[in-house]
Order: structure tokens, then C-alpha cells, then sequence
């Protein structure tokens, strides 16, 4: 209330003092200048800065017997909501005829009504700011536990990579030093033969040397053929040949390349990692007989749960469900064809808030308030899903068509999507890349809606699903994928590839049909059941 009254005088200066008799505030200094007029001396100057005290609160009270704002002589006893002013009763009569004047106190009390549902809405807002902050602390908690976990994992792998790589240069060093060692052996065998022959020859060599050149004739005679018979001998030792393995020995190691990419597949890579943790849950009353089922679940950004509500057996008893964030039923919207028994389904926020719904035979898109109230209709082909897209767009995956529509209706792009499925499932993302769900998978478009890639197989291992349906984005990019019957979610790459579960029925799963990321960052997952769980990413 104290900033409403804070304006500023003639020299854009703030005001301090307010003029309590002339309704008018005003600076220090005009403030002065006001109560030195003569009509203005007895004029009432308050501080702003007051308003709160009980002094100001007295002093206005004991203003209420004000005149009339007409004729200024007779007291006030009727206020005009059309004109705003405080009339008497005969200038009620004269000047607010089909105003539908009311007494002050009956006025104020309606006032204070509507006072009183916009303070309790702002309270509500101020609830969803501390669960905001209570969801930003503990994402800052898992954080810093995931930093703490990713650092320690990385020093282990670290240490590990050390150890090994360690303990394979110790066995290859011991291993060069063995097969050096052998070589050496067969080396100095050589030599030591060698050496052994080469004496001998240099023995025989000596002796027939000493022979010839000091040997006395009879000597000579006598011993030269004893000489000859050694010299044979020796001449018959052949010298051996060094075999050229034997002369070298060569380490074989990888490339830098292919070394850099060993080191990093053993200390691995760093990936958005999904803690699954099961935040909260609760459950949508359904009926048995006929049976009813989750069919879509969608949430604003106020936090409430949009909740859609599918009967096979009786269309018309399809309908959308509304919870608040303490998961209150806050209103429903009925099949707008019950009486047709045509079908509805399928929920999306458009940027205005209102719930944006499509009937299939009769080919309508459908918007409402979060009322009820309902907005406008018009004409689709075939509707199966419809989403909104970042320029706030309709986009609807028809039968066999998937057209963008302005919100007005008007076809703004159209392009044949030939699969021919009922009950599909369509999502855009930042980017404004549409994912439709099928039979058997995925199908990615892009913004000029040309066909990106598909992803999924009939099965239960990677990359395969069996009944797949809802879908949402990731910040990086990633797709996560319902797969109903296998009790799984995909969690996929931007470019199609299968990346891992992300939840499985071990985690609480069962028969997940549609899926949305809250305000909050949490993954809210509607069963088929009626199970609504809410876990942590």
C-alpha cells in the first residue's frame, strides 16, 4: 500500500509527505512551501514513511465523516463503484441513477471480499515460491552429492588407470629384461665358442709358426704333419652366423590417438544422470465398471496436475481433471460431445493458459479457461494429438496429417504423416522439433516438418518398446519415451539413439502412460491405474 502512494511532485523528486486534506503527495520541499499558502495552513501534511502507525489509521478514521463530492456541504453516506466518489443520498438520486450505488460499509465489505481472494491468491503464489525454493535446494543438495560422488568415482578410475597402467609397464619392463636376458644368454654362448675355437686356431697357428720359422730340419720332418692334421681340424669349425632377431628388439605401441582414446573409455564420460527418486505420489478415483484410465497428464505453470480421463466403453464420460499442487481437486471438464458420445482427449497449456483439447469425429480442436469457460473451437482433420509449440502454435498430429495451426485456427503449414495410427502422441520441443508417437516407436520432424529419424522396434531390449506413448524434452535434448507394456522410460539421444532406462518397473513403474516435466524440474508420470508418482531427474 506504501509504494501505491509514493509519487513524485512537479520536480520528480520522491515524496516524503502526503497532504492528507488536498489528497495530493509531495517532496520536502513543496511540502514547506504547501502549509505557508493561506487556504493551505491548516492543511494535515503526514509522512509516507507512516502510513502503517496507528496515528495515521486515527487520523483517517476521523476523516470519514467527509461531504459530499458533489454538492460539498452534505455528509457522505453512498459510494458510487461506476464514478468511485462518496455522494449523499439526494446527489445519489440526481447524478448515479443505474450505478448500482451502495452504502459505504455494504461497498467496503464487497471491497474487502474482493480484497480478500486476491490476498488469498497471492498467499497460494507465495506457497508455490516456497516449494519452488524447497525443490531448487534439494536439486542443489542432489547437486553437490552428485559433484562429490562424480569427483571420487573419477580420482578411483584415476588411481586404477595409475595402478594398471603401472603394473603393465612393470611386466612389460620385466618382460623386455627377460627376453633381453635370452638374448644376451645365446649371445655370450656364441662368444664364449668363438672365443674358444679362435684360441685353439691361434694355438695350431703358434705352434706351426714356431715350427716353420725355428724348427730344425729333423723337427720340421717329424712334426709337419702332426701340424697339418690340426690345421685340418681347425679349418673344419665353421663360425656361426648371427641370426638377425637376435640383433634387435622393438616395443609396438599405439598411436597418441588410440592411446588418448584408452585413457578416456577408462576413465569414462560425463552424462545427465536421473537419480529416479520417488518424490510424492497420489492417486485419480476412477471408475470400474465402466473401466476408466489415465490417458494424458499434463501440469501449468502454477503447478497444477491436468489430468485426462478416458472410458472406451463410453466415450461421453471422458473428461479433464484438475488438481492443484497438494493434488485437490480444484474442477472438472466434461466432454464438451458427450450428448454425440463423440471422443475427447488429449491436454496442452497454450501460452495464454487455457486447456487445449481436440474431438476426433467430430474434427475439432477445443480450448477452454481452466474454468470451463469455454474459448473457441475450430476445424482439424482427423485430430489424434495436439501440442503447442515455442511460437505458441497448434500443432496436430491428424490420422495421416501433421498440421500447424495459428491459435485462431488458420492452417499455417501441413504435411502427410502416412502411418495411419489412432491414439497418438505428439510433443514439441525448443527447438520446435515435433515427436509424434506411433505403433512402434518415434518419429522426429523438424520445424519445416520433414522427417528427422524414427526410433524403436517391436521387443523389450534397447531401443525396442512395446505399446510406446507419451513423450518430453530434456533440457540437452533428450527424449524420454514411455513404453506402457515393458513398465519402462526410453531415455533417448537428440539424434535417436537409445541411451538407457531411465525408470523401470523395479522403480515403481507400472504401465506408464504419459509423462511431463513440472515446473519444478520432477518427472510427473501418469499410470493407466490412475497412479500419478512425481520423481526426481
Amino acid at each position: 500500500m506504501r509504494d501505491m502512494l509514493f509519487e513524485k511532485c512537479p520536480q520528480s523528486t520522491h515524496a516524503t509527505k502526503r497532504c492528507l486534506d488536498c489528497e495530493e503527495s509531495m517532496c520536502g520541499d513543496c511540502s514547506s512551501q504547501h502549509v505557508l499558502h493561506k487556504v493551505c495552513r491548516d492543511h494535515k501534511l503526514f509522512p509516507v514513511d507512516q502510513f502503517d502507525s496507528d496515528e495515521y489509521v486515527k487520523e483517517m478514521r476521523a476523516r470519514q465523516n467527509t461531504l459530499c463530492d458533489h454538492n460539498n456541504k452534505d455528509p457522505v453516506e453512498i459510494y458510487c463503484p461506476v464514478c468511485k466518489k462518496f455522494v449523499c443520498v439526494g446527489c445519489m438520486v440526481l447524478e448515479h441513477q443505474g450505478h448500482d450505488c451502495l452504502r459505504i460499509n455494504i461497498a467496503a465489505d464487497k471491497r474487502k471480499e474482493k480484497l480478500e481472494f486476491r490476498v488469498k491468491s497471492t498467499q497460494k503464489k507465495g506457497l508455490l515460491y516456497d516449494q519452488f525454493k524447497t525443490a531448487a535446494e534439494d536439486q542443489k543438495a542432489s547437486v553437490e552429492e552428485g559433484r562429490k560422488k562424480a569427483k571420487t568415482q573419477v580420482e578411483k578410475q584415476l588411481e586404477l588407470v595409475i595402478t594398471t597402467a603401472r603394473q603393465l609397464a612393470n611386466n612389460i619392463l620385466e618382460e623386455i629384461d627377460a627376453k633381453s636376458n635370452a638374448k644376451l644368454d645365446i649371445l655370450n654362448n656364441f662368444i664364449s665358442t668363438a672365443t674358444a675355437n679362435q684360441n685353439r686356431l691361434d694355438d695350431v697357428v703358434a705352434f706351426s709358426r714356431k715350427l716353420i720359422n725355428h724348427g730344425i730340419a729333423m723337427d720340421v720332418l717329424q712334426m709337419a704333419s702332426a701340424c697339418e692334421q690340426s690345421i685340418d681340424s681347425v679349418q673344419t669349425i665353421d663360425i656361426p652366423t648371427l641370426p638377425a632377431a637376435m640383433t634387435q628388439l622393438q616395443l609396438l605401441t599405439n598411436d597418441m590417438e588410440e592411446c588418448v582414446a584408452n585413457i578416456n573409455s577408462c576413465l569414462g564420460r560425463l552424462v545427465q544422470a536421473t537419480s529416479g527418486r520417488l518424490v510424492t505420489s497420489f492417486k485419480v478415483d476412477l471408475a470400474d465398471c465402466p473401466e476408466e484410465m489415465i490417458s494424458h497428464v499434463t501440469t501449468d505453470k502454477n503447478g497444477d496436475i491436468l489430468i485426462g480421463i478416458w472410458c472406451d466403453e463410453e466415450k461421453a464420460r471422458n473428461r479433464i481433471h484438475i488438481y492443484d499442487n497438494n493434488f485437490v481437486l480444484q474442477g472438472t471438464i466434461s466432454n464438451p460431445r458427450a450428448t454425440e458420445k463423440d471422443v475427447l482427449g488429449g491436454i496442452v497449456i497454450d501460452d495464454d493458459g487455457n486447456i487445449v483439447t481436440y474431438c476426433r469425429e467430430s474434427n475439432e480442436i477445443i480450448v477452454f479457461t481452466k474454468t470451463g469457460d469455454h474459448v473457441r473451437t475450430f476445424h482439424s482433420e482427423l485430430p489424434e494429438a495436439v501440442a503447442i509449440n515455442s511460437k505458441g502454435h497448434y500443432v496436430v498430429a491428424g490420422l495421416n496429417t501433421l498440421t500447424v495451426h495459428h491459435k485462431d485456427g488458420k492452417v499455417l503449414q501441413t504435411t502427410p504423416d502416412p502411418e495411419e495410427e489412432y491414439l497418438k502422441y505428439i510433443h514439441c520441443n525448443v527447438n520446435d522439433d515435433v515427436i509424434i508417437t506411433g505403433d512402434d516407436g518415434i518419429r522426429v520432424y523438424n520445424s519445416n516438418l520433414q522427417v528427422n529419424y524414427r526410433y524403436g522396434t517391436q521387443g523389450d531390449g534397447d531401443g525396442q518398446v512395446n505399446t510406446p506413448c507419451g513423450t518430453c524434452c530434456l533440457d540437452n535434448g533428450d527424449i524420454i519415451l514411455t513404453d506402457l507394456c515393458n513398465n519402462r522410460l526410453h531415455l533417448v539421444s537428440p539424434d535417436g539413439k537409445f541411451k538407457q532406462f531411465l525408470l523401470r518397473e523395479e522403480d515403481g513403474l507400472c504401465f506408464p502412460n504419459d509423462i511431463v516435466i513440472n515446473r519444478l524440474g520432477q518427472l510427473v508420470v501418469g499410470e493407466l491405474s490412475g497412479e500419478i508418482r512425481i520423481f526426481e531427474l
